[in-house]
């Protein structure tokens, strides 16, 4: 049974993965590839890329890849250049329009208003989780807060730094995306449309934020499951013919 390669270009906030992965390694071998910079040193996506695929060249088969928001975009882009590397991708909370990250928004935000990040940050930070507290909200700012100031995030409050659209890839895709994040609006299922291929999946979950895996892992890994058991080990660039098409859907939390 071919394993599992979580990518995570922002360990800071990996606490709110941590649940999902741990389910998932209840039933295959999960790895995790995380990526910190030198905050001395420019990050390009193509450094990202040679690292990454360094680690996946060192692996005995492709892994089945699962990565969420910004590492998902990257994911995807790598996938793009590289098919034969992935046995397979999922993606939790990304959209084509690689700018609709979490960070793009506070950034944003940071260059129109007069605030304080504490205060960008109390605003932004409850968007994200299906729960609201204060106590939580100001315990999970800090997370963010080290996010931007030691993770690879695109972009500045000073310029932009955009990343390629994401397009159609050669390998089995799954999308996981949450009716109310705010950060990827209802319309992404539109936008994802003309780039599923013949089995590949989009799921809308009803109410779900931006981290709703934090919170329903169990509904996060019985998707990932139901798609990677679909997809057999011997499984090329080629669908086979056992691989139904999927349409986007919805299903209840």
């Amino acid at each position: 049974m071919s394993s599992i390669l979580w990518i995570d270009l922002q360990p800071s906030v990996f606490c709110f993965n941590k649940k999902l992965a741990c389910i998932l390694s209840q039933s295959r071998h999960v790895r995790r590839w995380s990526f910190q910079h030198d905050l001395d040193e420019i990050c390009s996506l193509s450094t990202i890329f040679d690292f990454l695929r360094e680690t996946v060249d060192q692996l005995d088969s492709p892994p089945h890849v699962v990565a969420h928001g910004l590492s998902g975009t990257v994911a995807s882009l790598f996938a793009r250049q590289f098919p034969t590397l992935f046995r397979s991708l999922t993606l939790i909370s990304v959209d084509p329009i690689s700018t609709n990250q979490w960070t793009s928004h506070y950034l944003e935000m940071r260059r129109k208003l007069p605030c304080a990040r504490s205060s960008i940050l109390s605003h932004i930070v409850p968007l994200l989780f299906d729960k609201k507290s204060n106590y939580t909200n100001l315990v999970l700012s800090g997370f963010f807060e080290k996010c931007l100031d030691s993770d690879f995030i695109p972009g500045s409050i000073a310029s932009h730094s955009l990343l390629p659209n994401l397009s159609s890839i050669d390998i089995p895709l799954s999308i996981i995306n949450g009716s109310h994040d705010f950060v990827i609006d209802q319309n992404s299922a539109l936008r994802w449309k003309p780039h599923l291929n013949n089995g590949d999946r989009f799921y809308s979950l009803p109410g779900g934020h931006h981290f709703s895996h934090f919170s329903q892992p169990k509904l996060y890994g019985e998707l990932i499951n139901s798609f990677l058991e679909m997809i057999p080990d011997s499984f090329s660039t080629a669908f086979p013919d056992q691989f139904n098409p999927s349409l986007s859907r919805k299903i209840s939390s």
